[in-house]
């Protein structure tokens, strides 16, 4: 009993899902998002679906820039899949405005980003006008420089085109292939970086700092959501605007806790690059300066709908659950029958808080065998409360939602396993705010149009949990710097997909990495300041394949002194482990899949008999 229940709360962030192959590489850090000139973000921080991507410097006042606007429409009819081509404007003496009536009037037929602080820019750092840079799905660079051979020099055009630089570059990426020629000098307008305050001398809330805000922080903060001020406007952005450099400074805002040392870049990664960090202080330092309004970006277009369009099947909470105004957070269970004649795989979630002003988080499990209805029928009201895990042993999960989080469909087909007659269990997250409230929330399920058997049948479609813990705890009142630490040794080659840590409140940090057979240790994942209340799980962008005898080693302080603000005891007192919010407790798990489904199978069954290895010898408090 003692063992279900530590692995009943130990799987409160189980995920199954599917992966694709490759491992991450030495890559060109974008760490921001560009909005096109017609309003839509185009994420460029991350990069889950391994495209390659083109990026070509233009300018409304060059002359061989603007030459160049029907080649490049060409090209982006002509892309092959798995390619992306833009334009980039970089010119910090051209308004929003303007380059949106230029490229029209020239009739762009490609997405040109509007660099209005130079990020891109100072990122590839070009040196003329149209310059080209096409990168490969790992991020790296393989080819720089001119569109073509068309101009022999400014003002010297050849009759006819002999080398299609960047054409070539195009069709050769998506094979894995660099091109004959990975650098040529363009020729064009001279380009030249501006320094952070730009040529105008003045950083602006038009051009600067409104598409920051927008990229960064208006997910969460705009009304109806669940950041306690909107920063949609520049009103609002100007009121809050010491605060805003304060937390983006201190890295606590945007909430992302898994700091740079991490060797793998994760879907999903909300991290402020260098420069919008600059921005931001240098602009509320000079005073906060409005700009001219024909730079700002146009809205962006937050869907409040079903993202993934609609769903094959939506299940919703039975009754609505009341949050009371004040009090601590609530772990709220509901069991949410599933209605399907057959076994089926889920090709993706899309969870929909039902009120976004008190939902935190929620996680999704399966259950089989109705331990959770028995669960729910003891209480009297909607759902039962339970701190950890949903209180039972799922039989399995599909996923979990927090605020910010993206809905996204698995790739080729891949999916989560999800057994006729089970039960959705969906834990939420609830946060207080000051009244009375009320949630109803919903889970779309969308479905892989293959048979089950199919699926199964093929590899690296199903991912299976592993998890590593230290079952050992004994934190004295007062010891601020408390260690503890685990490891375990791959018996088969697998596919890491994904990492979620778990501790709770008196966690401070937690590092894990991998060691592979005759390599230098790799960080899978580093948290420097944990924060209970913005964990998350994280899918790695380009999964990493580990080979059999891979050690990794899990390392994890925690902090029982009276300067921890999150310790639920002051003054403070003696924690072992557990599963109540005084507690603690140290787990990691690890998402794993396999070319061959026998090797995941061995190593879920080699990791159970691992854990059960441990000590697991209780630690009660002195009365």
């Amino acid at each position: 009993m003692v063992l279900l229940r530590s692995i009943s709360a130990l799987l409160f962030s189980m995920i199954i899902f599917g992966v694709v192959d490759g491992q991450d590489t030495t890559r060109i850090p974008f760490q921001f998002d560009l909005q096109a000139l017609d309003g839509q973000q185009h994420v460029l921080s991350q990069n889950d679906k391994q495209v390659s991507r083109a990026f070509v410097f233009l300018s409304t006042t060059c002359p061989v820039s603007n030459s160049y606007i029907t080649e490049l429409n060409r090209l982006s009819k002509a892309l092959p899949k798995g390619v992306e081509l833009y334009g980039v404007v970089s010119d910090p003496n051209t308004t929003r405005d303007n380059a949106t009536k230029h490229f029209a009037e020239y009739k762009a037929e490609f997405p040109i980003l509007f660099d209005a602080s130079q990020l891109m820019s100072s990122t590839l750092e070009p040196t003329h006008v149209p310059e080209a840079f096409v990168l490969n799905s790992a991020g790296q660079i393989v080819y720089r420089g001119a569109i073509d051979n068309a101009y022999e020099s400014i003002g010297r055009r050849r009759v006819n085109v002999e080398h299609h630089y960047l054409e070539d570059a195009l069709k050769a990426v998506p094979f894995g292939k660099k091109p004959l020629v990975g650098q040529t000098k363009p020729v064009g307008c001279v380009f030249s970086l501006s320094t952070l305050s730009g040529t105008s001398g003045e950083i602006t809330y038009s051009r600067d700092i409104a598409p920051i805000l927008q990229q960064r922080c208006e997910t969460c903060h705009r009304p109806g959501q669940v950041a306690p001020f909107a920063l949609t406007n520049y009103d609002e952005a100007k009121a809050h605007a010491a605060m805003i450099v304060e937390v983006t400074q201190r890295r606590i805002m945007p909430p992302w806790i898994p700091g740079p040392a991490t060797a793998h870049r994760f879907v999903g990664q909300r991290w402020l690059s260098d420069r919008e960090l600059e921005l931001l202080a240098h602009w509320v330092e000079k005073g906060c300066a409005v700009g001219d309004a024909a730079d700002l970006p146009p809205r962006p277009n937050f869907v409040e709908g079903w993202q993934l369009g609609v769903p094959d099947l939506v299940v919703r909470m039975q009754e609505s659950f009341s949050v009371p105004a004040n009090g601590p957070d609530l772990l709220q269970n509901f069991v949410l029958p599933i209605d399907i004649p057959i076994d089926r795989m889920v090709a993706a979630v899309e969870f929909h808080p039902g009120n976004k002003r008190v939902v935190h988080h929620a996680v999704l499990f399966l259950d089989d065998k109705g331990q959770a209805r028995k669960l729910d029928a003891a209480t009297p009201e909607p759902g039962y409360a339970n701190f950890g895990g949903p209180g039972f042993l799922p039989s399995g999960a599909l996923g979990g939602w927090s605020v910010g989080n993206t809905a996204r469909r698995l790739p080729n087909d891949m999916g989560r396993y999800l057994k006729k007659g089970s039960d959705l269990v969906v834990q939420v997250h609830y946060h207080p705010t000051g009244k009375s409230e009320v949630d109803q929330s919903e889970v779309g399920l969308y479905f892989v149009d293959k048979p089950v058997e199919e699926s199964l049948k093929e590899p690296a479609k199903l991912v299976g949990s592993i998890w590593m813990a230290n079952y050992e705890m004994d934190i004295p009142a007062g010891k601020a710097d408390y260690t503890r630490s685990t490891s375990y040794t791959l018996p088969k080659d697998v596919i890491m997909v994904g990492i979620v840590p778990h501790m709770h409140l008196l966690g401070k940090s937690m590092r894990v990495t991998a060691t592979q057979p005759k390599e230098e240790p790799e960080v899978l994942i580093d948290i420097p300041m944990w924060n209970y209340n913005w964990q998350d799980e994280y899918y790695y962008e380009q999964p990493i394949r580990l080979k059999a005898g891979t050690k990794i080693i899990v390392e994890a302080s925690f902090d029982n002194s009276s300067e921890n603000p999150s310790n639920p005891s002051s003054p403070p007192q003696r924690v072992t482990w557990g599963e109540e919010t005084t507690d603690e407790m140290l787990f990691c798990f690890f998402l794993l899949t396999a070319d061959k489904t026998e090797d995941l199978i061995h190593t879920i069954y080699d990791n159970l008999g691992h854990d059960l290895k441990q000590n697991r010898k209780d630690v009660n408090p002195s009365p």
